[in-house]
């Protein structure tokens, strides 16, 4: 789902694939709003069957400015962040990029 005026985009992966421009290497629930100078994600491994899981986004992302410690980026015309989601009974992962 894009919410475009919103800067919104929602995708729910039941397997690894490519949506709205977002691709998850597994079963997930991508969250992602693009509003001013930040780029907010939220990451969720509903099926709780991962360790780690790994979402590329498809815009530039140069720096985190705040993140869970459980997500790394890395940064690029196609950034890739990777979550560590065992473990976390399917809580939400959280990360504010810089574009």
């Amino acid at each position: 789902m894009e919410v475009r005026r919103a800067g919104l985009t929602a995708v729910n992966f039941w397997g690894a694939g490519t949506a709205a421009g977002i691709t998850a290497s597994g079963p997930a629930s991508v969250l992602v709003q693009r509003h001013g100078a930040h780029i907010r994600v939220a990451v969720a491994d509903p099926g709780r069957t991962l360790t780690t899981l790994s979402v590329e986004l498809p815009f530039r992302a140069r720096a985190v400015a705040t993140a869970d410690d459980s997500v790394s980026l890395t940064p690029g015309r196609r950034p890739v962040l990777t979550v560590a989601v065992g473990g976390s009974r399917g809580h939400t992962h959280r990360a504010e990029l810089v574009p």
